[in-house]
């Protein structure tokens, strides 16, 4: 026996999913633990092992394939925990990092400070040199300068350095020649290079995301270096692969000489989880919603497009690579309860994490947290928490609701448990809704894919306020991007930068910039050990109407790349542009900025095994009845509670009742009704009956 696995760590917990070669799938929840992330990721793998009956050796033994999706990256730029690091710029350039180019949080608080640079100014020197924008050498490269930058910074006790010189990513050869003199001056430090990192124009996004670059590189490869020669010394033998922010992933080899790549590690295998799953009713209109203990993630994927952006903000730090189109909000079942200013309660964004955690874990937590609420409504058994493995607190989570907010409000602990309960699910839709706006699509066209342990307690609620009239809850929504990373191609990003007005656009040099990057990726995936036939290429370009400052990414028809291919690419563009942004006119001049290529080896695909088929009777299936809170109904009411694991295909449930899994809890409404499908999971489709 063989198998798949997939590793999610996320805030407050660590996510495990292994797939046999048959389709069965077993799955783990283990609590993260961030004085160490590691120790998460080797508890959730022996708790996999054990449901095996097999020791950790022989797992990993047996395991040919470990995907990880990480957060230190994001942790790292977020807690200002990474590396002491230097910047190398052009003379005149050193201060491009904090003049920045993105909007304030509050554009009109004037005393709002200015967010502090990744690198502060007295660890950026200036070069002499200069490249013009034609990538022409205007000035040869002084060498004298860099010596002596280089030893200032080393005198400083910097860890990693930056390069990003001007118009670096027209001709490269003066940040190479940097690079190696840094290597000869001052071996220890590690080197990131934005010609390497992030060849594009835009002089302040290519310097920030080299920056993140070279901050968060010293953990990331420690973290990855140190997780690796663990597996390889508990017996694993296979591919360790990594979740990257383009929503692909790549060998740790490849991945930890890239450590931006993977500032957006976790959420981004969520598209993957979707697709499989929608695609299984014949859904590629998805609105995908991760709601775990610390943070609400929500994307769209358009007619089977994940939608994908080339800028970022990670905690004020500008980031330009490749990565999925994911929109977070605080909002999770750790989040807590608060009275802002105006009396006015709140909830999130600020959680109660892993430890101590709500206050019904027990560990000392004290403040009001949304899974306190949802154990005060009867959502949540306190004896059934992830299978009855952490028993939790009912008394400690009805005190925390009625000191932290119950007698503040002046009502009673139940008013105020829903209260909290209803602000977090407006604050998910408010979120989501202006996602979908601010991106040009009505939400009334898409399919609800609600994930998370904790989003299927919520989703009916969100896709009510959002008036969606369709929703999907995976069977494996509680390690949803676990599973997504076990279905993810590898996958890497090139590009290359040639401004051009449309009619004198030169498809030659085209040509030879797509035969670089192919040969680029052909080397990657070649290292990875990719067969050729599982490998494919996807071309795609930048364009905007003439005076623009704001590109649209379209892609490119596969095949020989013709004058023909750049037509249809263009009216691509005119399409998408309408589509955007409500106008778009074939006539006016278009302007060309970039062409890219993404190489993709693809893996074989998982099959996901299906459940036994039933009749609509679901009552085998029920475990009990409990009181459970739900407004329209007026307050509690006797809720019929059914073990997710008892139901069969072609079960329809009707609300109001409880379906229990061992690492999550679905909601389900008076008025609505879900029916279970071929492999578990359940759909509200746009014949079922809802008030």
């Amino acid at each position: 026996m063989s198998f798949r696995v997939g590793i999610d760590c996320g805030g407050t917990f660590t996510d495990g999913i292994s797939i046999d070669e048959e389709g069965r799938m077993v799955t783990s929840k283990e609590a993260s633990t961030p004085q160490d992330l590691t120790i998460g990721v080797r508890n959730t793998l022996v708790s996999l092992a054990r449901n095996y009956s097999l020791s950790l050796r022989e797992f990993l033994g047996n395991t040919n394939i470990v995907i990880h999706g990480t957060t230190v990256g994001t942790n790292t730029i977020l807690t200002r925990s990474g590396a002491r690091t230097g910047l190398l710029a052009t003379i005149g350039y050193r201060d491009c990092i904090e003049f920045r180019r993105i909007p304030k949080a509050d554009m009109f608080n004037w005393r709002m400070p200015c967010p502090k640079p990744l690198v502060p100014r007295y660890l950026r020197e200036e070069v002499e040199e200069r490249i013009d924008w034609r990538g022409q050498v205007k000035t040869p490269l002084n060498e004298d300068s860099v010596h002596k930058a280089v030893a200032s910074l080393k005198q400083e006790g910097v860890q990693s350095i930056a390069v990003c010189l001007l118009f670096s990513f027209l001709n490269p050869s003066h940040e190479r020649r940097v690079a190696e003199i840094i290597k000869k001056d001052y071996p220890e430090a590690h080197v990131s290079l934005s010609s390497t990192v992030w060849p594009a124009i835009s002089e302040f996004e290519r310097t920030s995301t080299t920056a993140i670059d070279a901050y968060i590189a010293p953990s990331v490869q420690n973290y990855i270096s140190v997780l690796h020669d663990w597996l390889a010394t508990e017996g694993f033998k296979g591919e360790f692969l990594l979740m990257q922010s383009n929503g692909g992933v790549g060998s740790w080899k490849i991945a930890v000489d890239r450590a931006a790549t993977l500032a957006v590690s976790g959420p981004a295998a969520a598209p993957s989880a979707a697709l499989i799953v929608g695609r299984l009713h014949g859904l590629n209109n998805l609105m995908s919603v991760d709601m775990g203990g610390t943070s609400f993630d929500f994307l769209i994927i358009d007619r089977g497009r994940v939608l994908t952006k080339t800028e970022s903000v990670i905690s004020d730090a500008s980031f330009a690579l490749p990565s999925i189109d994911v929109d977070t909000l605080g909002a999770g079942g750790g989040s807590i309860a608060w009275f802002d200013v105006t009396n006015t309660l709140r909830v999130g964004p600020r959680s109660a994490g892993a430890f101590p955690g709500p206050a019904c874990y027990g560990k000392g937590g004290e403040e009001a947290t949304v899974t306190d609420a949802n154990v005060v409504l009867g959502y949540i058994s306190p004896d059934f928490f992830l299978g009855g493995q952490i028993p939790l607190r009912k008394d400690l989570a009805e005190k925390a609701i009625k000191t932290k907010v119950a007698d503040r409000l002046g009502i009673g602990t139940m008013q105020a448990a829903a209260a909290v309960y209803k602000i977090i699910n407006s604050c998910m839709a408010d979120s989501a809704s202006s996602a979908f706006v601010k991106r040009g699509y009505d939400p009334r066209e898409f399919t609800l894919c609600v994930a998370g342990a904790a989003g299927p307690a919520h989703g009916l609620r969100i896709m009510q306020e959002l008036g969606i009239k369709r929703i999907l809850i995976p069977k494996l929504a509680p390690v949803y991007c676990a599973f997504g990373m076990t279905a993810s191609d590898l996958r890497h990003d090139y590009t290359r930068f040639y401004y051009v007005q449309g009619q004198v656009l030169d498809l030659e040099h085209v040509r030879k910039l797509y035969r670089e990057m192919e040969d680029q990726g052909e080397g990657t995936l070649q290292k990875e050990g990719v067969p050729k036939e599982r490998r494919h290429f996807v071309r795609s370009m930048d364009l905007r109407y003439f005076g623009q400052f704001r590109e649209v990414e379209v892609e490119l028809p596969g095949g020989p790349l013709t004058q023909e291919t750049i037509s249809a690419g263009v009216a691509d563009f005119h399409i998408r542009h309408g589509e955007m942004y409500g106008y778009s006119d074939k006539n006016y001049p278009i302007e060309f900025m970039s062409f890219k290529l993404s190489a993709i080896g693809t893996i074989p695909p998982v099959g996901l095994k299906r459940i036994e088929p039933g009749t609509q009777d679901a009552s085998r299936a029920i475990k009990g009845q409990r009181e459970a809170f739900f407004e329209e109904a007026g307050g509690f009411v006797r809720t019929r509670v059914y073990d997710g694991d008892l139901l069969l295909s072609g079960n329809v449930l009707e609300g109001p009742c409880i379906v229990e899994e061992k690492t999550t809890t679905i909601v389900i409404p008076p008025g609505f009704k879900m029916r279970v499908d071929g492999f578990g999971n359940c759909i509200s489709d746009e014949f079922s009956e809802r008030r």
